[in-house]
């Protein structure tokens, strides 16, 4: 009984500590998983939930997905996807059940705005930032 109540205990702060993290759906868990295994010379790694992004970013009120290199960690090393200051910054758009990567581009701290149709503001090289926002065919 000890044990089944410990298991439920630790379960419980678990999703408590990365609620992000368990409530990613399957499709991307797995593309997190394949990015930290591309980024890290051991194929293994963590990410920070702030570089895992589901909302929807078309309008179509469906979560879509960013994934931000500059969230991942190889334990001595950061991702093999990051230069010196910003990192790859993946995005993909739902289509039927699968997200599709529709845009890749370079940036850090990644933060999605409010609206229906969000704009996605990104620091760029040399500490400036912009943002991006979907056009109705691609991120610009």
């Amino acid at each position: 009984m000890f044990r089944n109540f410990a298991t439920a205990l630790v379960a419980s702060l678990v999703a408590f500590a990365m609620p992000d993290a368990l409530a990613r759906s399957k499709a991307a868990q797995w593309l997190v998983k394949e990015e930290i295994a591309g980024a890290c010379e051991n194929g293994r790694g963590s990410i920070d939930p702030a570089g895992v992004i589901e909302r929807d970013l078309n309008g179509d009120g469906r979560a879509d997905l960013i994934i931000s290199h500059d969230a991942i960690d190889c334990g001595r090393a950061r991702s093999n996807a990051c230069g010196m200051q910003v990192c790859s910054v993946l995005f993909f758009i739902r289509r039927g059940d699968l997200l599709v990567k529709v845009h890749e581009m370079l940036g850090a701290n990644v933060e999605v705005r409010s609206g229906r149709i969000p704009a996605i503001f990104l620091n760029a090289h040399g500490g400036g930032g912009g943002t991006v926002r979907w056009n109705g065919q691609s991120f610009d």
